[in-house]
């Protein structure tokens, strides 16, 4: 069976939601029912796991919120683009990223946000964006 066709069956579970949570009524971990579904919850597992967090698989992770805990400067914003551009490209090479905004908030200066609109290389017209809000400092 095909990723498209796992993706148009509705009998079929590609993985689970992230973050975890119980379902009360089906007794089970909530599921995802689409690819790019679930490459956004494994984006987002990616991102926020510092390398040598995972047991059994030091190696993985992005490292982000070791450079999202430096000082502001010039390059931050382009230094924590480049870091989630290179971890997506390493660990998930299936994943085309269209674009990454990274921003202060404008509201509260404690916070970055983050921006990822991405489609899957075999799917390269439909995108998913996953959005990372970051309280800094506090």
């Amino acid at each position: 069976m095909s990723v498209l066709e796992k993706d148009l069956d509705p009998d079929v579970t590609i993985g689970l939601s992230l973050p975890l949570n119980y379902d009360i009524n089906s007794g089970f971990f909530p599921g995802t029912q689409t690819t790019l579904t679930q490459t956004s919850s494994n984006i987002r597992n990616l991102l926020l796991t510092n390398p040598g967090e995972r047991v059994g698989h030091p190696e993985f992770g992005c490292g982000l919120l070791k450079v999202l805990f430096e000082p502001m400067s010039n390059s931050l914003l382009d230094n924590i683009e480049e870091t989630i551009t290179t971890a997506i490209s390493f660990w998930m090479p299936h994943v085309s990223i269209e674009k990454i905004d990274v921003s202060e908030d404008e509201s509260n200066p404690n916070q970055m946000n983050i921006d990822i609109r991405f489609a899957l290389t075999f799917q390269p017209n439909i995108y998913e964006t996953v959005s990372l809000n970051f309280l800094l400092g506090i």
